[in-house]
C-alpha cells in the first residue's frame, strides 16, 4: 500500500482513541525506522507522519462530541458539541466539524506559501511570543461578565477567573516538567480532569439525550475565517493552543455552531501552517514537524498543501462514514451510563499510560475544572495550563 493510504489509517486511529496522539505513533516510527526502512523510504515515512497529522486534527473532533473527553485542540468545544447532543444535534455537531477542517485546509493554502514568501516579517512575529502570550491571558480573564450586582461582583468573578488560570498554570508548569523528564505525556490527564471531567459530571445529571437526528449541516463563512486566522496564530506563538486562539476570535453572542466551526478550522489550519513556519524560518512548533524534519533532513516540497488537501478529504468522508451508526447507538444510551462509562475508561487508560502519577494529576486537574461550574466562570481559564509552562519555560 501506498505511504499516504497508511498515513490516513494512522491519522484515523489516533483521533477515534483518545489520549493518542500522532506524536505518539511519530515517536514510535522514530525509535523503529530501522525495521520500516526495509519496507519504505525515509520520504515515505515522512509522508505517512505528515498526513496523520492533518487526517487526526479532522477526526479528533468524534470522541469530543460523542463522549466529551477532550485533547489539547477540541478541549475548548466540548461544552458546545456536549449541548448539541444533548438537543439530538451530534450529527449536525460533526457534520460542521469535519467541513469546517476540509475548507480551512482550502483557504490555509494561499497563507502557506505566504509565510515563506513573508519570512523576514514572520520571524519578527514570533519574537514577540512573551507580550502576546501576556496580551492573550489578560484578554481571557477580561471576558469574565457580571450582569447582576455591579462593578465589585465583576472584579470578583475576574478575580475567580485569574485564580483558576494560575492554579491550573500551576499545575501545568509541573505536568510539562515531568512530562519533559520522563517522556511520558500528562497533557492525556492533565486535559481530561480539567475538560473531560466536569463534561462527564454535567452529563450524568443530564436528561435522556434525544434521538440523534442526521442532518448535515454546513459552517458560517464568518467563522471559517476566524478559526484559519486562529491556526495561523497558533503556529506563530507556542502556549497558544487552538482553543484559546478560538476563545479570542469569538464574541459573546456566538453560537454552538460558530465555535466548533472556528475550533475545527483552527485545528487543521495550524497543523498545516506549523509546516510553513518551519519552511520560513527553521523553528519547530510541534512533534510532527520535527519527525518530518528528521526524515527529511528539513526539506518542505511545495506541493505539500495540496497533500495535505486530499487527506482533510478524505478524512472528511470518514468522519461521515463513522459518525452515521455512532449517533444511532447513541440515541439508545441514556447518558448517565454513558457517562460512567466514559470516566471508567478514561481512569484505567490514564493508569495504563501514565500510572499513578496520572491519576494523581487528572484528580487535582478535576477538582479545578469543577471550581468553574461551582464559580460559574468560563473553562477557558484552564488554558493556563498550557499559557503558564509556555511563558517561564
Amino acid at each position: 500500500m501506498v505511504p499516504e493510504l497508511y498515513g490516513f489509517l494512522i491519522g484515523v486511529l489516533t483521533g477515534l482513541i483518545p489520549g493518542i496522539h500522532p506524536n505518539t505513533f511519530t515517536s514510535l516510527m522514530l525509535g523503529s525506522s530501522a525495521i520500516l526502512a526495509g519496507y519504505f523510504s525515509m520520504h515515505e515515512m515522512a509522508v505517512m507522519i505528515f498526513v496523520s497529522s492533518i487526517v487526526y486534527s479532522v477526526v479528533n473532533i468524534i470522541p469530543a462530541v460523542f463522549i466529551g473527553v477532550p485533547d489539547e485542540d477540541t478541549s475548548i468545544a466540548v461544552l458546545p458539541a456536549h449541548r448539541m447532543v444533548i438537543d439530538g444535534e451530534g450529527f449536525k455537531a460533526i457534520s460542521i466539524s469535519a467541513i469546517s477542517s476540509f475548507l480551512s485546509c482550502l483557504l490555509s493554502i494561499p497563507i502557506f506559501y505566504a509565510i515563506i514568501f513573508l519570512k523576514r516579517q514572520i520571524i519578527e512575529l514570533m519574537n514577540l511570543t512573551t507580550l502576546v502570550l501576556l496580551l492573550v491571558s489578560l484578554y481571557l480573564i477580561s471576558l469574565e461578565r457580571e450582569d447582576f450586582g455591579g462593578s465589585l461582583a465583576l472584579w470578583k468573578k475576574r478575580f475567580y477567573a485569574f485564580l483558576i488560570f494560575l492554579a491550573s498554570g500551576v499545575l501545568g508548569y509541573f505536568s510539562i516538567a515531568f512530562n519533559t523528564e520522563s517522556g511520558i505525556s500528562m497533557l492525556f490527564p492533565l486535559l481530561s480532569g480539567l475538560f473531560g471531567f466536569p463534561t462527564l459530571i454535567v452529563g450524568m445529571t443530564s436528561e435522556k439525550i434525544g434521538e440523534q437526528m442526521v442532518i448535515y449541516d454546513f459552517p458560517s463563512f464568518k467563522s471559517l475565517v476566524r478559526g484559519v486566522l486562529s491556526g495561523f496564530l497558533v503556529s506563530l506563538f507556542p502556549g497558544i493552543s487552538s482553543g484559546v486562539a478560538t476563545a479570542i476570535s469569538i464574541s459573546r453572542d456566538d453560537d454552538e455552531k460558530a465555535y466548533i466551526t472556528a475550533v475545527s478550522s483552527a485545528n487543521t489550519s495550524n497543523a498545516l501552517l506549523n509546516f510553513a513556519v518551519f519552511a520560513s524560518t527553521g523553528r519547530v512548533r510541534s512533534g510532527v514537524v520535527q519527525a518530518y524534519m528528521h526524515l527529511t533532513s528539513g526539506r518542505i516540497p511545495g506541493y505539500l498543501p495540496l497533500v495535505a488537501l486530499s487527506a482533510s478529504f478524505s478524512a472528511m468522508v470518514a468522519v461521515f462514514f463513522l459518525s452515521i451508526p455512532a449517533v444511532k447507538i447513541l440515541s439508545k444510551i441514556a447518558p448517565s451510563r454513558i457517562s460512567i462509562f466514559v470516566l471508567v475508561f478514561l481512569l484505567t487508560s490514564i493508569f495504563i499510560t501514565t500510572g499513578f502519577t496520572g491519576l494523581a494529576i487528572f484528580s487535582l486537574a478535576s477538582l479545578i475544572g469543577l471550581s468553574t461550574l461551582y464559580l460559574r466562570i468560563r473553562r477557558i481559564h484552564c488554558m493556563g495550563s498550557i499559557i503558564l509552562p509556555a511563558l517561564l519555560y
